[in-house]
């Protein structure tokens, strides 16, 4: 199986309910989650009850 152009071209076209105007990063930091703290925490919760 191969990828050609014509099977992205769907996803390269853009958004007309995009905001353009919005930089890339500060878009996708705006999506961003802080799992770090929770993750840490629930991994010491579970090593004291074992």
């Amino acid at each position: 199986m191969s990828l050609t152009s014509d099977d992205f071209e769907e996803f390269v076209s853009s958004d007309p309910a995009d905001d353009e105007t919005v930089p890339l990063g500060q878009a996708l930091s705006e999506l961003g989650l802080d799992v770090g703290g929770d993750t840490v925490e629930a991994v010491r919760d579970v090593r004291e009850r074992l």
